[in-house]
């Protein structure tokens, strides 16, 4: 482990630096069983209909030991169309914790990002990122999503929310393209374990009339309900304790200088479809 560290800026159309982002997220990841691809970043920092990721990765000598990356998005705003980015993918070697890496990424990122006239960025960041995302990184905790079980077909929600993804057609179809989904009515459901389905969202048969791999038939079982901002039937319930799952921190940090409205709990409409997982 060398005492100086290199940081910069990703270019992930170089194969080299992609198949190193790859390995360091499956050296991290490997404890809970998850692998990704080159596809899977091909996908999400290349193949964005919305735009290419801005990404930071920090290295010691030729080894990269951890990444930083915000994907552009667009939300509605008081129904007027922002360019925003979300945080993902953020990860370190364990080793190299706790040498305010994260910081230095995350603030060469938002540069970055202001450079670029992106107006807010915001994460759904678990417990080892949260901490730094407000202590060194000008973000404010908006609350934690919601995590819920039970029965579900159909879910409400309120279009009057301040804060709403944007979706178009393109988007809708990029976003859905790497897994099986599955719909009913305007519902979209995906598979997450035997005997349990994921809420991932809903939206106007119109935008899911060219997504030729919807199947029409859900899975059966439980579903699993993560978001904010929707009318949640009786029938779900919060996820058990000694489940044991991913905190779900909803964070923002506004780069217009207070332009923009707060974001708050009470003014969010997000659906699982929303960001990376599931």
């Amino acid at each position: 482990m060398n005492g100086q560290l290199d940081y910069r800026k990703c270019n992930f159309f170089d194969e080299d630096e992609l198949e190193r982002l790859v390995e360091l997220q499956n050296i991290v990841y490997k404890e809970r069983g998850l692998v990704f691809t080159n596809d899977t970043f091909r996908h999400w920092y290349i193949d964005n209909p919305d735009g290419p990721v801005i990404s930071y990765n920090a290295f010691d000598g030729n080894k990269m030991v951890a990444h930083q990356s915000f994907v552009p998005e667009r939300m509605l705003v008081d129904r007027r169309i922002v360019k925003c980015l979300r945080s993902m993918a953020v990860v370190t070697l364990p080793d190299y914790r706790g040498r305010g890496i994260f910081s230095q990424l995350t603030n060469a990122a938002v540069k970055d990002s202001i450079r670029q006239g992106y107006e807010f960025i915001y994460a759904v960041a678990n417990d080892n990122s949260y901490p730094a995302f407000i202590k060194y990184c000008g973000f404010s905790f908006v609350t934690r999503l919601n995590v819920k079980m039970g029965i579900c077909r159909a879910i409400q929600f309120d279009e009057d929310k301040t804060y709403k993804r944007f979706w178009t057609k393109e988007t809708l179809a990029w976003r859905l393209s790497q897994e099986e989904y599955f719909k009913s009515g305007n519902a979209i459901f995906g598979s997450f374990k035997p005997g349990i389905k994921t809420f991932m969202g809903i939206h106007d048969d119109s935008m899911l009339s060219n997504i030729t791999n919807l199947k029409e038939k859900i899975p059966c079982g439980l579903t699993l309900y993560v978001g904010l901002g929707a009318e949640l039937p009786w029938t779900l319930f919060n996820v058990p304790k000694f489940i044991k799952h991913s905190p779900f921190n909803l964070v923002y940090r506004d780069l217009t200088g207070g332009k923009l409205p707060d974001m708050t709990k009470d003014n969010v409409f997000y659906q699982l479809m929303d960001f990376d997982v599931a």
